[in-house]
C-alpha cells in the first residue's frame, strides 16, 4: 500500500460558449450602418460634386475597403465566444488574430440587455457589460439567445453575491414587482417637445432640406403664376411667421417621435438591491443598476417642464458613457416624473436625502458672482449686437435688445443657484431656464478642486469642482477662503480596512 498522498483531481476547464448561429445575420444591418456613418464624410462631398466627383476606380477602391471592414466585423461576431471563470468574464474572438478580454465581475457597474429591431426578428438579444474604465461597454455580446443572456447576467451577479436579482428578458411575461415609475404616450410627447437637443435640430434640418427640394418643384410654378399676390406688402412677414411656426412644429414632432421610440412602454421597477428600467419601441432596452453603485442623481427641470408639472431624473453610476447630451451619458433615465412624485422617487435613489429638494436650506451663490455674470452678459451682447448693427443698420440694432434680456437672465440664474453639504450628500442647484439639481454621494467623491480665474481673483471668489467616477459637478461661486476649506471638508471620511501605516517621508 503506497503512502504517497493522492494527487488532487484536475480542475475541469469551463467550456467556451458561442453566440447563436444567427448572430452574423442579426449583426449585418447594424455593422453596415456603422460603416455607412464612418464613410459618410467621404461619400457626401463626392455626392454633391456630381460629375466632378472621384473617378470610377476610386469608388471601386472605397467599396472594396467597406466590404473588407464589413467582412471583418462579421468574422469577429461569428468567432466570438465567452465564459465566466472564477471571478472573471472572458471574451475572445478571431482565429488567425485572436483577441481576448478579461473583465473582473466585481468591477461591473451595470449590465444592459438590448433587443434592437434586427435582433428581434431573429429572436436574439445583446448584452453590454459596463465598468468604470472607459466611454463604452467593455463587453458587448451581439446575438445571444434570451436564455443565454439570462444565464450570463445571473452568473455575473452570482460571482458578486447578488444571485436572484436578474429580471425578465425582452419577451418574457411580466412579473409582480414594485413599480416606481411608468411613462405613457402623452407624457412622452411632452417630454420630447421640451427636449430639443442638437441631434433633434440636425435631423430636422436634414428633413427640411429634403422638403425644400421637393416643394420647390411643386410650389415654384404656382408662385410664378400668382406672383402679384405673393409679392403684396406684408406677405414677407406672413411667410416668415408661417415658416417659423412650421419649423418649430417640425422640431417638436421629430423630438416627440424620438422620445416615443426610445421610451415607449417605459417601466422602472425595484427588485430590492437593484433598479431595473425597461423601454423602447423598436430597440427594447433593459438596464439594471445596483443601488449601492449609484453615485449621483440629477433632477432636470427646464422652465417649460416645470410649468407643465413634471421633470426628468438621471441616475449615474461609475460606468462611463459617451454622448453629447447629459441624458445620453446617464445609465438610467426616468423621462417623466410628476412634480408631486419627485421627493418620493428621489428617496428611492438617495435614501439619505433629508427632505424634499424644494425645502432644503440651500446656500446662495456669492453676491459678487452676480457682477461677474453681468459683465459676461454685457460682453456677449455687445459681441452679437455691434456687428449686427454695422452690417444691417436699423434692423441689426434690434439685436441690442439682447442686452437687457441677458442682464435679467444673469440675475435669474444667480438668484436660483444654491448648494448644501450634509453628512452624506452634496446638493447643487444651477440654472433658472434649465434648472438642474445634482445630488452627489459624498462617499463617492474622487477628488475636489478649487479654481480661481483672473476675474474671480479680483473679486475674491472661486468655484469648486467635485469629481466622481465618470462625471463631475461644479458648485456655484463661493468666497475663495470657503472654496479652499471645502477641499478638505467635502470628501467623506471612509473607515480604513487596513492597519495604520507609518507616514512615508517624501524625497526632499
Amino acid at each position: 500500500m503506497s503512502s504517497e498522498p493522492e494527487a488532487p483531481p484536475a480542475t475541469q476547464e469551463v467550456p467556451w460558449k458561442r453566440l447563436s448561429s444567427k448572430a452574423p445575420l442579426a449583426a449585418l444591418v447594424p455593422l453596415s450602418a456603422s460603416l455607412g456613418r464612418l464613410m459618410l464624410g467621404a461619400l457626401l462631398p463626392a455626392y454633391f460634386a456630381g460629375e466632378h466627383g472621384p473617378p470610377g476606380f476610386a469608388w471601386v477602391f472605397m467599396s472594396g475597403i467597406a466590404a473588407l471592414l464589413l467582412a471583418g466585423g462579421l468574422y469577429e461576431v461569428a468567432t466570438l465566444s465567452y465564459r465566466v471563470v472564477g471571478a472573471q468574464l472572458e471574451i475572445r474572438s478571431g482565429v488567425f488574430t485572436r483577441s481576448s478580454r478579461f473583465i473582473e465581475a466585481a468591477r461591473v457597474q451595470n449590465t444592459e440587455v438590448l433587443q434592437p429591431f434586427m435582433s428581434k426578428l431573429f429572436g436574439l438579444v445583446e448584452v453590454k457589460v459596463e465598468t468604470a474604465s472607459g466611454g463604452k461597454a467593455d463587453g458587448h455580446l451581439r446575438g445571444l439567445t434570451p436564455e443565454d443572456a439570462q444565464a450570463l447576467v445571473l452568473a455575473l451577479q452570482a460571482v458578486r453575491g447578488e444571485a436572484g436579482t436578474a429580471g425578465p428578458l425582452p419577451g418574457d411575461p411580466a412579473r409582480e414587482e414594485r413599480v416606481l415609475s411608468e411613462a405613457h404616450l402623452g407624457g412622452l410627447l411632452l417630454y420630447g417637445a421640451t427636449a430639443l437637443g442638437v441631434g433633434v435640430i440636425a435631423v430636422a434640418l436634414g428633413a427640411l432640406h429634403e422638403i425644400t427640394e421637393t416643394f420647390q418643384k411643386l410650389l415654384r410654378p404656382w408662385m410664378e403664376a400668382h406672383w402679384d399676390a405673393v409679392a403684396a406688402p406684408g406677405m414677407g412677414w406672413l411667410a416668415a411667421t408661417v415658416a417659423a411656426l412650421i419649423g418649430l412644429l417640425g422640431l417638436w414632432l421629430v423630438s416627440g417621435v424620438r422620445a416615443v421610440l426610445r421610451f415607449h412602454g417605459f417601466r422602472l421597477v425595484d427588485t430590492g438591491t437593484h433598479l431595473r428600467a425597461v423601454g423602447g419601441l423598436i430597440t427594447r432596452r433593459q438596464v439594471t443598476v445596483r443601488r449601492a453603485r449609484i453615485q449621483q442623481v440629477v433632477l432636470d427641470e427646464p422652465l417649460l417642464r416645470r410649468t407643465l408639472g413634471f421633470g426628468s431624473v438621471e441616475v449615474e453610476t461609475a460606468g462611463v458613457r459617451g454622448g453629447q447630451e447629459a441624458a445620453d451619458r446617464a445609465e438610467l433615465l426616468v423621462p417623466v416624473v410628476p412634480t408631486a412624485r419627485m421627493p418620493e422617487l428621489l428617496r428611492e435613489f438617495v435614501p439619505e436625502l433629508p427632505d424634499a429638494l424644494g425645502s432644503l436650506p440651500l446656500q446662495r451663490a456669492h453676491p459678487k458672482a452676480l457682477l461677474r455674470a453681468r459683465i459676461r452678459a454685457v460682453g456677449l451682447s455687445v459681441l452679437v449686437a455691434a456687428p449686427a448693427t454695422w452690417f444691417w443698420g436699423a434692423w441689426g440694432a434690434v439685436a441690442w435688445l439682447l442686452l437687457p434680456a441677458q442682464w435679467l437672465g444673469a440675475w435669474f440664474d444667480w438668484r436660483f443657484q444654491g448648494w448644501l453639504v450634509t453628512d452624506a450628500l452634496v446638493v447643487v442647484r444651477q440654472g433658472f431656464w434649465r434648472r438642474r439639481t445634482t445630488v452627489v454621494q459624498r462617499a463617492r467623491i474622487q477628488s475636489v478642486k478649487a479654481r480661481q480665474g483672473p476675474l474671480e481673483r479680483g473679486y475674491g471668489i472661486g468655484h469648486v469642482r467635485i469629481d466622481v467616477a465618470g462625471s463631475h459637478v461644479i458648485l456655484p461661486s463661493v468666497g475663495w477662503a470657503e472654496a479652499q476649506s471645502l477641499i478638505d471638508v467635502l470628501p467623506a471620511r471612509r473607515p480604513s480596512r487596513s492597519p495604520q501605516l507609518p507616514a512615508v517621508r517624501l524625497p526632499g
